[in-house]
C-alpha cells in the first residue's frame, strides 16, 4: 500500500495572499509531512464544491475509491468528498456531532490508519 500524504488548505492563491503554499507548510511545521498541497484558490472553488478534490485526486494519481478523506466540517468535509466518490472520516475531537451517523466519526487522526484498507 501507498499511502499519499496530502494537504487541502483553504487559502486564496499565493499572488493575494503573499504567502507561497510552502512557506506556509513549513511555518507549520508541515512541510516534511506533505506531499502535495492543493489550495481553494488555486483551483477556484472551495470545499464542498468538487473541483479541490479533483484536483488532490489528479496531483495524487490516485482514484476516489482509493482515497480517505479526513475533515472535521460536515457540510463541507463529508459531503464535498462524498460527492466525488472519496470516503469521509468526520474529525469530531470532542464529540459535537454525535448525531451525525451516516459517516464513520473519529476523536483523533490517530484513529485514521484502522480505515486505511
Amino acid at each position: 500500500m501507498c499511502l499519499r500524504r496530502l494537504c487541502v488548505l483553504p487559502l486564496p492563491p499565493p499572488t493575494r495572499a503573499g504567502l507561497k503554499r510552502t512557506h506556509a507548510a513549513r511555518q507549520l511545521g508541515l512541510e516534511t509531512l506533505i506531499d502535495v498541497i492543493v489550495t481553494s484558490g488555486e483551483v477556484g472553488q472551495d470545499k464542498p464544491g468538487p473541483l479541490i478534490f479533483l484536483a488532490a485526486l489528479d496531483r495524487t494519481g490516485v482514484t476516489a475509491s482509493e482515497t480517505v478523506h479526513v475533515g472535521d466540517q460536515y457540510g463541507v468535509d463529508v459531503v464535498g468528498a462524498r460527492a466525488v466518490g472519496i470516503a469521509p472520516l468526520l474529525l469530531d475531537r470532542y464529540d459535537f456531532s454525535t448525531e451525525i451517523t451516516d459517516c464513520p466519526r473519529i476523536r483523533s487522526l490517530a484513529e485514521v490508519a484502522g480505515y486505511l484498507g
